[in-house]
C-alpha cells in the first residue's frame, strides 16, 4: 500500500488535492481512499490529508503516520512537525524557495513563483501534483490531469489549464 500524507493551510487546496490524487489512483486502476483533518475551519489554518493507494481493497482506517509521500503546499508551517513520522525512505515534496540541506529525501520545488506565473493566484495544489506524479512514479500527470478535469470540471476551462500548464512545468523541472 502507498501513503500519502499533504499538509498545507486553509484555502490552498489540500483537501481537494487529496481528493485529485485519489480520484487519479480510481482512474489508473488502483483502489484509493482519501480523507483530511482539520481544526478550525477558517483559512490560514493548518489542514492535513491522507490518501492511499493499493491494487488490493483497502480495509486500513485512520490517519496516516509513517507515510510513503509527504507533500507540503506552504513552507511557514511547522517543517520538523509536518515531517514526523516519516521513515527512511519517505520522499518529502516541499513548495518552497530555500533549500532544506539537513533534511533526507527532500525535493524542493518553487511551485508559488510558476503557479503565480501561470494564474496570478497562489494556489499550488494542482501544481504540486505533478511534482508527486514524477517522483513516485505512481501514476502520469496525463492521470493527474484527467483526474482534474473531473474534480475541478465545474471550475474556469482557462483556470484549469493554467493549473495543468504549471503542474506539467513542475513535473518537468522536477528531479
Amino acid at each position: 500500500m502507498i501513503e500519502i500524507r499533504l499538509h498545507g493551510r486553509g484555502g490552498q487546496g489540500v483537501k481537494k488535492a487529496s481528493m485529485i490524487l485519489g480520484r487519479t489512483g480510481y482512474m489508473a486502476g488502483y483502489k484509493t481512499q482519501d480523507f483530511a483533518m482539520y481544526g478550525a475551519e477558517r483559512k490560514g489554518a493548518p489542514v492535513t490529508s491522507f490518501v492511499r493507494i493499493d491494487k488490493k481493497a483497502i480495509n486500513t482506517r485512520g490517519h496516516i503516520f509513517h507515510p510513503d509521500y509527504i507533500v507540503i503546499l506552504d513552507d511557514t508551517l511547522d517543517i520538523p512537525c509536518n515531517i514526523t513520522g516519516a521513515k527512511p525512505t519517505t520522499q518529502i515534496i516541499i513548495n518552497s524557495a530555500k533549500k532544506f540541506p539537513n533534511l533526507k529525501n527532500v525535493h524542493v520545488v518553487d511551485a508559488t513563483s510558476i503557479v503565480m506565473k501561470e494564474t496570478g493566484k497562489n494556489i499550488t495544489n494542482v501544481a504540486m501534483l505533478g511534482a508527486l506524479a514524477k517522483i513516485s512514479k505512481i501514476f502520469s500527470i496525463k492521470n493527474i490531469e484527467n483526474a482534474v478535469k473531473v474534480e475541478l470540471g465545474k471550475y474556469n476551462p482557462d483556470m484549469l489549464a493554467k493549473n495543468m500548464k504549471a503542474a506539467k512545468e513542475i513535473y518537468n523541472q522536477t528531479k
